[in-house]
C-alpha cells in the first residue's frame, strides 16, 4: 500500500475508483485529498447524489475518467479493519461478470451490515465488543475409527496439491461428514494459518454441525454466519475470519463471500441442494462460486452428497471432478433400510396414514424406536372450499392459495405472506360450511395425535419453529429421545443424524412426479432418498414406507434399490436429448408490471432487440407469462435465453442488457443458470 502511494503522489495527483451498492452503476471517481492515506480493498464513505455511503476502492490511479470538475472527493477511509484481499475483490468481480450485475451489487451487499454502515457515535465502542471471541474450550471428543472407504476419501483429499475438485458420493449414513473431519484437522495441522470454510444448506443444520466441529478442534475458534443471525453476531463472525482469528468457518450460502487471510479448504455439504441458489439480489449459486474460488486459491473443494446435482455427477464422469464413493454405511453393521410401496387412503377419505403404515408405525413404537413422518406441505390444508359454491380461499395479492392454519385460525399465502382471519361463512354464497380440502403437516400432527394416543408428537416445520433457536431445541428433544414420532417438511430430511429412527413414512410424492420442470424427477428423488436415509443408521435395518398411486414410476423403483447411479444415467441421458441443462446454458430474464400486458409487452422489445444480436449458438425464446403470475400486487412475465458455450452467454448477455429500456413502473432482472424454469 505505501509504496503504490508514494509512487502515484510523486506522478500528481490520486483518484480511487469505488463501488457503490447501486443498480448499475459502475466504478465511480473520487478524488483521494493529499493527506489521506488510501490502498485498494479499503473502505471508504463517498458522497453519492444526495447522501453519503459506504463504498470499496478497486482501484487508484493518476487521472480521472470523466472531467475533473465533475469528481467529488473522497470523504473518509474507514480503518477499522484491514483492506478486502485482492482474492476476495477477485471474487466479487468474477460473481458480478458471471451474474450480470454491477461490481458494488455484488461485493458490497455482501458485507455485514455493521460494516457498510457510516459510523456513528458508539461505533468503537461496538467494534470493541465485536473482536471479543468466547475461548475455546473443552477436550477434544474421540475420533470413530473410519473404514477403508472413508480413509482413502480422506488421503485423496489432504495430499491433494493446488487446485483439486472432489465429488463425494456416499450413501446416506456412510459418514461423510466424518471424511470432512478428518480432512480439516489434516489441513489446519499442515498450517497454522490454515482456514476452512464448511458449507451447509439449511440454516437449522448449523447448530448441529457447529457442535460436532468445536468438540472436534477445542482449541480452535470456530463461527459461523447465516441469516438468522443477529447483525452485532454476524460481524463478529465476519471480523474474525477476516482478521484470521477463527480457522472455521461452518455458515449458510452467504458465507461463500467472507473475507478469508488464508483460505485452504472448501466443503460443500449437500452440494446438490437448491438452498445454495439465491432466489433474490445477486442470485448466485454458493456451490458454483465456491469451486471458483476454490480454482482461484489454489485449494481442494469437496461437493459432498448422496444425491449429487446432475450437473456435478456430469462432471465427475467427464473427469473434471474426482469421484470418491462411500459405499456402505459408517456405523459397523449399519444396513441401508427396506423400502415399501403401499396404497394411501382413498380419495376423500379425510386422512392421510392408510391403516398398512398405521401398522408399521405401531410395530417401530412397540420396539422402542422413533417414527419420522415427512409431508412437504405445512398448514392445516392448502386450501379451504365451499362445497355448495366452488369457492375456495385464494391470496389477494398472489395468483395461489391461501393455505387454512387452523392453530392460528388464518389463511396465510406461503409466497408473500399475506393472511387474513378464517371467514365464519362462504364469501360467495354465504353459506357456513366451508371445509379443508388437502392435509398439511399441521392436520397430520392432529390425525397422529388421535390414531396413536399417549405417544409423544412432534412436528416441525417453519411455522412451529419459526423462532431463533427453536428448530435447535425441537431437534435437540428428538435426540434426547423425548419425540415418539416426528412429522415434518423437509426441515427433517437433510443431513439430520437420528439414531433411534426406525421407520420413515414418506406421504404426497406423487404430486412432484408429473411436474413440468426439468429437473423435478432430479429433486423429488434426491427428496426421497434423503428422508429415505434417516432410518436405521444405528442399530437394526430401517423401514421406509411410502404411500403411492404410482407404484409403477421407475423412480419408486431405483429408490428401493436405492440406485441413485441408475436414475441419474437416465436423467444424464434424457437432458442430453432434450438438449436440457447441464448440455446447455441458460438464463432467465423477469419482467414484473402492474399488468401482465405491460411486462409481456417491455419483454417482446427485449426479445426483438435479442433476435437482431444473438449469434448462431445463442437462442432467445418468446415472453410467456410466469409460472406463478402475480406476486405481492405484480404480474410477471420471462423470457428464456440458451446458448451451447458459457462464454457465448455471457457474452450476450452483457451486450444485450445494454440496450434494455424499462419504462416507469417496469422491473426487471436477468438471473444466470435458473433453477426452475
Amino acid at each position: 500500500m505505501g509504496g503504490v502511494e508514494t509512487m502515484t503522489r510523486e506522478a500528481g495527483d490520486l483518484y480511487a475508483k469505488v463501488m457503490v451498492e447501486a443498480p448499475g452503476l459502475g466504478l465511480l471517481d473520487y478524488a483521494v485529498p493529499t493527506d489521506m492515506l488510501v490502498a485498494v480493498g479499503d473502505r471508504v464513505v463517498v458522497g453519492l447524489r444526495t447522501r453519503n455511503v459506504v463504498g470499496i476502492v478497486a482501484a487508484l490511479q493518476t487521472a480521472p475518467d470523466f472531467a475533473e470538475n465533475r469528481v467529488r472527493r473522497l470523504k473518509t477511509v474507514l480503518r477499522e479493519t484491514a483492506p478486502m484481499s485482492e482474492e476476495w475483490l477477485a471474487l466479487t468481480r468474477f460473481a458480478a461478470g458471471y451474474y450480470i450485475r454491477s461490481w458494488g451489487e455484488a461485493a458490497v451487499p455482501t458485507l455485514p451490515v455493521f460494516f457498510r454502515r457510516i459510523p456513528g457515535v458508539r461505533h468503537q465502542n461496538q467494534l470493541e465488543k465485536l473482536k471479543k471471541l468466547p475461548e475455546p474450550a473443552g477436550e477434544a471428543e474421540p475420533k470413530p475409527e473410519l473404514n477403508d472407504e472413508q480413509r482413502v476419501a480422506v488421503e485423496a483429499v489432504a495430499t491433494a496439491t493446488g487446485f483439486s475438485p472432489f465429488l463425494l458420493f456416499g450413501v446416506t449414513g456412510s459418514g461423510k461428514t466424518e471424511v470432512y473431519l478428518h480432512v480439516m484437522e489434516r489441513i489446519l495441522a499442515r498450517d497454522p494459518e490454515a482456514q476452512v470454510l464448511l458449507l451447509v444448506p439449511e440454516i437449522n443444520l448449523t447448530p448441529q454441525l457447529e457442535g460436532r466441529v468445536r468438540k472436534r478442534f477445542p482449541g480452535e475458534h470456530v463461527v459461523t454466519l447465516n441469516s438468522d443471525l443477529a447483525d452485532m453476531e454476524r460481524a463478529r463472525s465476519w471480523l474474525a475470519v477476516h482478521e484470521g482469528r477463527a480457522r472455521v468457518l461452518v455458515g449458510t450460502r452467504m458465507s461463500v463471500f467472507a473475507s478469508f487471510r488464508k483460505l485452504a479448504l472448501i466443503i460443500v455439504d449437500e452440494e446438490h441442494d437448491q438452498s445454495f441458489k439465491a432466489g433474490d439480489g445477486l442470485r448466485y449459486s454458493a456451490r458454483d462460486l465456491a469451486v471458483w474460488r476454490a480454482h482461484r486459491n489454489g485449494v481442494p473443494v469437496v461437493l459432498g452428497s448422496a444425491t449429487p446435482s446432475i450437473e456435478s455427477w456430469v462432471k465427475a464422469q467427464s473427469g473434471g471432478y474426482r469421484l470418491l464413493e462411500l459405499r456402505q454405511r459408517a456405523v459397523q453393521n449399519a444396513q441401508l433400510p427396506a423400502i415399501e410401496l403401499i396404497e394411501p387412503p382413498r380419495r376423500g377419505a379425510g386422512e392421510a396414514l392408510s391403516d398398512e403404515a398405521c401398522v408399521a408405525m405401531s410395530r417401530c413404537l412397540e420396539r422402542g424406536r422413533q417414527v419420522l413422518v415427512f409431508l412437504n406441505r405445512r398448514g392445516y390444508s392448502p386450501v379451504l372450499s365451499c362445497p355448495a359454491c366452488g369457492w375456495v380461499s385464494t391470496c389477494r395479492r398472489c395468483s395461489t392459495f391461501s393455505v387454512f392454519h387452523k392453530s392460528s385460525r388464518s389463511l396465510v399465502c406461503h409466497h408473500c405472506g399475506w393472511q387474513t382471519e378464517v371467514p365464519d361463512a362462504c364469501p360467495s354464497c354465504g353459506n357456513v360450511d366451508i371445509m379443508p380440502r388437502g392435509i398439511g403437516t399441521e392436520r397430520l400432527e392432529e390425525e397422529i395425535g388421535h390414531k396413536f394416543p399417549g405417544r409423544r408428537v412432534l412436528r416441525i416445520d417453519r411455522d412451529s419453529v419459526a423462532r431463533k433457536h427453536e428448530a435447535e431445541k425441537a431437534f435437540a428433544k428428538v435426540h434426547r429421545g423425548e419425540v415418539d414420532i416426528l412429522v415434518g417438511t423437509q426441515m427433517i430430511a437433510k443431513g439430520h443424524d437420528f439414531s433411534n429412527v426406525g421407520l420413515v413414512v414418506i406421504l404426497n410424492s406423487d404430486a412432484q412426479i408429473l411436474s413440468p420442470d426439468a429437473r423435478a424427477k432430479e429433486r423429488l428423488f434426491a427428496t426421497l432418498m434423503q428422508v429415505a436415509g434417516r432410518a436405521g443408521r444405528h442399530g437394526d435395518r430401517g423401514r421406509v414406507v411410502i404411500q403411492t398411486r404410482l407404484p409403477e414410476e421407475p423412480l419408486f423403483e431405483a429408490l428401493e434399490r436405492q440406485d441413485y447411479r441408475g436414475v441419474a444415467e437416465s436423467l444424464v441421458v434424457e437432458r442430453r436429448d432434450n438438449w436440457c441443462v447441464p448440455f446447455v446454458y441458460q438464463a432467465l430474464v423477469t419482467a414484473q408490471a402492474k399488468t401482465l400486458a405491460e411486462a409481456l409487452y417491455f419483454l417482446n422489445t427485449c426479445a426483438k432487440s435479442g433476435f437482431s444480436m444473438c449469434a448462431e449458438d445463442v437462442r432467445v425464446f418468446d415472453p410467456v407469462p410466469m409460472p406463478l403470475v402475480r406476486l405481492m400486487d405484480v404480474e410477471r412475465g420471462q423470457l428464456l435465453v440458451e446458448a451451447d458455450s458459457r462464454a457465448s452467454l455471457n457474452r450476450f448477455l452483457w451486450q444485450w442488457q445494454a440496450t434494455f429500456i424499462a419504462p416507469s413502473g417496469i422491473d426487471w432482472t436477468i438471473e444466470v443458470d435458473p433453477a426452475s424454469i
